[in-house]
């Protein structure tokens, strides 16, 4: 139910819809995905460092075949979040995409790992049993000590501990459960070498080894000053974090020699066996946030066309979201755009400060607006995939 209430001018303001609790752990998003029956589970496309497999579904039995992907950054929680709530509208009203002619492929959670290390994080301090009003209230306080710590940092340049990690400086590895041992083990120690702030795994981007998979490409970023063994700082309110130093964001690599993470090597494995067998006509890839929809511009694809551009005004026209072409290409996902014509990189949510932010309905129906934006998009933008596919064939 959505709450409303009607100001001294006539216009309505929300309230806020505290019927469900809308934050999943690692486990309940298995949990979920298990009760699925017309998402197909498919062979896992790969295991992680630690053993985790990397799930994949697919839904329908067309020819033309569309990837979506979700947890490159396990911080970005809402885009797991989005993509399996997804999968459940389309159990429950599989008649929006036609089965005959579409085959969705979905990886919910590219990056088990990282999902571990976060979820177990904010279960110590919204537990599963929280009411969804109190687990509202805690996003926005979440939010609010955010955008005070984006000023600091801006005004004062300041490095102390942030007031939204300070939040969960009692969430050390040992809330992460008995059976993870190994993984455990990993983030004890990356904690301990990097001397990492107390709150940190709340802000876990990276794998278990302290990867960031979308950095984790040929010739990274920073790699000169990797050699080195020089520390560069991510900004704003996590300007006390290198990313040239395995841990929580942005390092590309292990040191002192580049490899790719198998979580990678997954997913570039299925894009590249997919183009080999079937008509690939686009993807999806989901990360947060700031309302915004990324695809490689025609100067990096000439031969396409305006196939990209027009996808991006498709799903655009149903979100509102603003279109962007300026993708760094030491990215992985720079990589996946460039092997197939029609991929969107998508940041779900206006408000920033993940992994809580884009939980909040009170401001803006931010997570209403995301689940009810994007799954229209998707149905919608599926059409003009197919359409703009069939158009580069014929020229």
């Amino acid at each position: 139910m959505t709450y409303m209430t009607e100001d001294k001018k006539g216009t309505h303001r929300f309230i806020g819809d505290y019927k469900t609790s809308r934050i999943l752990d690692y486990e309940q998003m298995n949990e979920r995905l298990d009760q699925l029956k017309l998402c197909v589970e498919q062979k896992e496309i790969g295991r992680t460092t630690f053993d985790y497999p990397i799930r994949h579904f697919t839904f329908g039995n067309g020819p033309y075949h569309v990837i979506l992907t979700a947890g490159t950054h396990a911080v970005e929680l809402i885009t797991n979040c989005f993509l399996i709530q997804f999968m459940e509208y389309l159990e429950a009203n599989p008649e929006v995409v036609d089965r005959d002619v579409y085959t969705l492929h979905f990886i919910p959670i590219l990056n088990p790992e990282g999902t571990i290390v976060l979820t177990s994080a904010i279960r110590t301090v919204i537990p599963r049993e929280t009411k969804p009003f109190w687990e509202e209230l805690f996003c926005i306080q979440y939010y609010m000590n955010s955008k005070v710590e984006d000023t600091y940092v801006l005004e004062q340049k300041d490095q102390d501990n942030k007031l939204q990690m300070w939040m969960f400086r009692y969430a050390t590895p040992d809330c992460i459960d008995a059976k993870h041992e190994k993984l455990k083990r990993s983030i004890q120690k990356l904690i301990q070498e990097q001397k990492l702030p107390k709150g940190v795994m709340a802000q876990w981007s990276s794998n278990g080894v302290g990867v960031d998979l979308n950095a984790n490409v040929w010739n990274p970023r920073y790699d000169e000053e990797i050699k080195q063994g020089k520390p560069v700082y991510h900004e704003l309110r996590l300007n006390q974090i290198s990313m040239t130093s395995p841990g929580p964001i942005g390092c590309p690599y292990i040191p002192p020699k580049f490899q790719l993470q198998p979580e990678n090597g997954a997913i570039l494995n299925l894009y590249q066996t997919l183009l080999q067998k079937e008509k690939v006509i686009g993807s999806f890839i989901y990360h947060a946030c700031g309302n915004l929809i990324y695809y490689l511009d025609e100067d990096n694809q000439k031969k396409i066309g305006d196939y990209n551009k027009i996808i991006a005004t498709t799903y655009q026209k149903y979100t509102g979201y603003k279109i962007l072409t300026n993708q760094r290409p030491t990215t992985m996902d720079y990589a996946l755009k460039k092997r197939v014509p029609g991929t969107l990189l998508i940041e779900l949510g206006n408000i920033r400060a993940t992994p809580l932010s884009q939980f909040v309905d009170s401001i803006d129906c931010v997570y209403t607006n995301i689940i009810h934006d994007n799954t229209k998009a998707i149905i919608e933008t599926l059409k003009t995939m197919k359409l703009q596919y069939e158009k580069s064939q014929k020229n």
